[in-house]
């Protein structure tokens, strides 16, 4: 039998998740003396909040005694990185970094993603800032927000997230910072919040641009 269990290398405590150690156990009957035998690990890497080094313990059993173990936590080998998604974006109003309130007013963010999971749906959120005041803006009382979900085919990648809205709500000359969320199954995993962030700012004047 080998018992496994998944390491944090940097406290060189096990690796806990959702308040969970990850084990695995295979039982093997070899076929000759020396082989191979593979011990898998599955866990869910959105509760892994900081790039982690992981390392893999594993100790061999026979009929209940403990016969070796691998648990070397500066091995190379037995050691894989995650990597933590992280976001980054990029706002304009009607296709340019200024506009003017006249008709309806689409800002487009583009946000830039990198260490997804291909396969698995994600989930980003964003919402309107105004930026000398730090709060998000209102129209009519509401938040000016926007969601959107998407399964990305590669770990790195883009997709728009888009607000559109009556530019006439704006009654002076305002600076615009899209903030944006990154989740998955409802857990947050990453956000682009800086409200000094020139790129994930757009400008809407109230009069007509010279």
């Amino acid at each position: 039998v080998l018992k496994g269990v998944l390491m944090n290398k940097a406290t060189g405590k096990t690796l806990e998740l959702d308040g969970k150690e990850i084990t695995s156990e295979v039982k093997f009957t070899p076929e000759q003396p020396s082989g191979t035998v593979d011990v898998l690990f599955t866990f869910d890497s959105k509760f892994i909040k900081t790039e982690t080094q992981i390392v893999a313990f594993e100790y061999l059993y026979k009929d209940g005694k403990e016969l070796t173990t691998h648990t070397d936590i500066e091995d190379e080998g037995q050691t894989v990185t995650i990597h933590i998604p992280s976001i980054k974006t990029t706002a304009k109003v009607n296709g340019k970094k200024k506009a003017t309130t006249k008709g309806k007013l689409t800002i487009t963010d583009t946000v830039s993603y990198e260490n997804l999971t291909p396969g698995k749906e994600y989930e980003v959120t964003g919402v309107l800032m105004d930026k000398p005041t730090g709060k998000p803006f209102k129209v009519k009382g509401k938040e000016i927000t926007s969601t959107v979900k998407f399964v990305p085919d590669k770990a790195n990648g883009k997709v728009e997230v888009t607000f559109t809205f009556d530019g006439s709500a704006i009654k002076k000359d305002t600076e615009f910072v899209a903030f944006e969320t990154l989740s998955r199954d409802g857990v947050e995993l990453t956000a682009h919040a800086d409200i000094d962030d020139k790129v994930q700012t757009v400008t809407i004047k109230v009069s007509e641009l010279e």
